[in-house]
């Protein structure tokens, strides 16, 4: 099993780069280790991803030594231990609220004595029963990352309650949703989400939770990092980046040739 690069790099205090995965190839994952990216975040809320391809996805992030990370759709509990099952790094819940909400993930996604994750030996990341069940809780306590994503203001409100859950290893800012929540859509650099995405970024790491944020492009991620982002997504998102880079080099050459 290759090293979990996303928490090696945090526990070096280095800054972590990822991005998330739409398109439906794995090589996509392994492009992104070869080039260098740390963890991939295989998103399930917002593509049309399915647990075959997921599987497949964390197949190929070991083969590139690049951390998997799983989005799960909202409020999908039941994806969480399948994820992890596959062989997931790490499991990113989005959407998450309130210590309740907190609690549970870690409940599905860790064994006791952390949380009470079902029992199966027979799964992907046990080698099918050739890993001694102890050995396999162990590992799994150890390695897997739970991921909470801070996108709506009431969040921000409970930000006090929410890093005193045991078990939750990191935070995840979702800029653009928590701007809606505030009322204004895109705004992401108004003045009350920036002052939100501070308090998150205080309260977490006065806490001991590393937090991360996307950063779409080299300005941006400064921007955050200087804030106290320990990982950053840049692009955001794969889909994002070949649009616009297929847009910008067809504009060059168009460019170029005058017509």
């Amino acid at each position: 099993m290759s090293e979990n690069v996303l928490k090696k790099c945090l526990s070096e205090n280095r800054i972590a780069y990822g991005t998330f995965c739409a398109l439906k190839d794995p090589a996509i994952i392994e492009i992104l280790g070869y080039a260098g990216y740390d963890f991939a975040v295989i998103d399930l809320e917002h593509s049309a991803l399915d647990l075959t391809t997921m599987e497949h996805f964390i197949r190929a992030a070991q083969i590139a030594n690049i951390t998997s990370v799983v989005r799960t759709p909202q409020n999908d509990y039941a994806t969480i231990l399948r994820a992890v099952e596959a062989g997931a790094d790490a499991v990113m819940f989005p959407h998450l609220i309130t210590r309740e909400q907190a609690e549970k993930i870690v409940d599905i996604a860790k064994y006791p004595p952390i949380g009470h994750r079902g029992i199966d030996g027979s799964t992907r990341i046990a080698k099918y029963g050739n890993t001694p069940m102890n050995e396999h809780m162990q590992k799994q306590n150890e390695r897997v990352l739970v991921i909470g994503m801070i996108e709506d203001a009431e969040a921000v409100e409970n930000i006090d309650e929410l890093v005193t859950v045991e078990g939750l290893d990191l935070l995840f800012i979702g800029a653009a949703d928590l701007s809606v929540s505030y009322e204004l859509p895109h705004q992401v650099t108004h003045p009350t989400v920036r002052a939100a995405i501070r308090t998150v970024f205080e309260k977490a790491n006065r806490a001991g939770i590393k937090v991360g944020i996307p950063g779409f492009d080299a300005d941006q991620a400064r921007e955050v990092a200087d804030l106290g982002a320990s990982f950053i997504t840049s692009p955001a998102v794969d889909t994002y980046h070949l649009t616009q880079s297929l847009k910008s080099h067809l504009n060059r050459i168009k460019t170029a040739n005058n017509r």
